[in-house]
């Protein structure tokens, strides 16, 4: 019997569109992939094998026909709550799906199910443990959807990035992810956090398969071999957080590019990135707490003391705060672009090292703060392990709106690194 939940979600769209299986026949061999390991993973919160099954019988031929997708809880789709980790929307089912997830429906792609997600995409973590090590956090806010595609259960799912939460967790549970453009996949139809930083993203199995999905969003089509890359290495601040381990994998990493004849130099203009952190987090905060303002003053006691202490950072920043962060924000993105110049990608870590020996945490973010400021693209590719024998990877990071460019980048960089292109 064919493992089609082993598979990438290139090679199922292939053997669907070729009449060798059915999105049906997918669906159902991964959903029995679900049953057998998703009771100690705890990726899906939401999981409702009938209306899965008539999702895919319900798909069509397009460019995704037959593929998986697991859609984070805080993103509509019809058949399934939307609850955001929260007690307070518990059992709230949606009229319609999320733009982003009619796109992928009408691509052929066959929605499995909902993954879990941090308490609003935001602080508090959700049950999911990491497919390598159940003791070790997945990561988040996108756990579930992360973890989901690593242990092999949907071929690729969506997550939300605001600070880390797309980049980080697919660090941690060893698969690819992008973190497209800000505002290049419509977010109508997601539970808001900050109007000024959320991004949907995606997890996969190979470049290929972030292509795939991109391509229904964007049109621009990735470049084929590009030749000699010139890759910037930012040794950014907090670049002293980083394990060793992750230092000497990014640096093993820059090494193989540049024996492969690519150039590899230091990017050397991490003043600009040093005053990021600061404004990353004056804009999420604030935002957050006008996002969830009717939570706040009004169901207060049914959020998590860690989200409550969140809201109220949120609150009390002043408006000369908040407009000193804006406007840093902005220098910053038009001084990015400038300073990307010829460069094709930098290169620097996705995390400060392997996942933390903890589930009352997600990790740091701090490796992934000023790239979602700046809303840039950004992939992530598993590559080493850690001391724990848990995943490292290293991240990319292009210029705003040149998402297809920087897949064709990852694709040469992962053939280097002899991860899956």
């Amino acid at each position: 019997m064919a493992r089609w939940h082993e598979m990438t979600a290139s090679e199922v769209a292939e053997a669907v569109r070729g009449g060798a299986t059915t999105a049906a026949k997918v669906a159902d061999d991964c959903l029995r992939a679900v049953a057998d390991r998703d009771p100690s993973l705890r990726a899906f919160v939401n999981l409702d094998p009938a209306a899965a099954r008539t999702a895919a019988r319900a798909a069509g031929d397009g460019p995704l026909a037959g593929v998986t997708v697991g859609v984070k809880d805080i993103i509509d789709a019809v058949g399934w709550p939307t609850e955001c980790n929260s007690p307070i929307h518990k059992g709230y089912r949606p009229a319609r799906d999320a733009a982003a997830v009619a796109l992928l429906r009408a691509a052929g792609a066959t929605i499995l199910g909902k993954t879990v997600t941090t308490e609003f995409a935001f602080a508090h973590p959700g049950p999911t443990v990491n497919p390598h090590n159940a003791g070790h956090t997945p990561g988040g806010s996108s756990s579930g959807s992360a973890a989901a595609v690593a242990a092999r259960l949907v071929h690729v799912a969506l997550g939300t990035q605001t600070g880390g939460s797309v980049t980080r967790p697919g660090a941690f549970c060893g698969v690819f992810s992008m973190k497209p453009s800000f505002g290049l996949v419509p977010r109508e139809g997601v539970k808001p956090l900050s109007e000024s930083l959320d991004t949907i993203g995606w997890y996969g199995r190979s470049v290929a398969d972030l292509a795939l999905v991109l391509s229904i969003f964007d049109p621009a089509p990735v470049p084929k071999a590009r030749g000699r890359l010139r890759i910037a290495l930012c040794r950014q601040p907090p670049w002293t957080s980083a394990s060793r381990p992750m230092k000497a994998n990014i640096e093993r990493a820059a090494g193989l590019l540049a024996a492969a004849g690519h150039v590899v130099a230091p990017f050397g203009h991490e003043a600009l990135v040093a005053p990021l952190h600061a404004a990353q987090e004056t804009i999420m905060v604030a935002d957050a707490a006008r996002s969830l303002c009717i939570e706040r003053m009004h169901h207060a006691d049914s959020l998590s003391e860690r989200l409550r202490t969140r809201l109220a950072a949120g609150v009390a920043v002043t408006a000369e705060d908040e407009r000193g962060a804006r406007t840093v924000a902005e220098r910053a993105r038009h001084d990015f672009d400038l300073l990307l110049g010829s460069w094709d990608a930098v290169l620097l870590p996705p995390s400060p090292g392997e996942a933390p020996a903890t589930l009352a945490s997600t990790g740091d973010p701090a490796f992934n703060r000023v790239w979602t400021l700046l809303g840039t693209p950004c992939v992530g590719i598993p590559y080493g392990r850690g001391p724990g024998d848990l995943p490292l990877g290293i991240q990319l990071v292009g210029r705003r709106r040149d998402d297809a460019a920087l897949l064709g980048v990852a694709a040469e960089v992962a053939a280097v690194l002899g991860a899956a292109a």
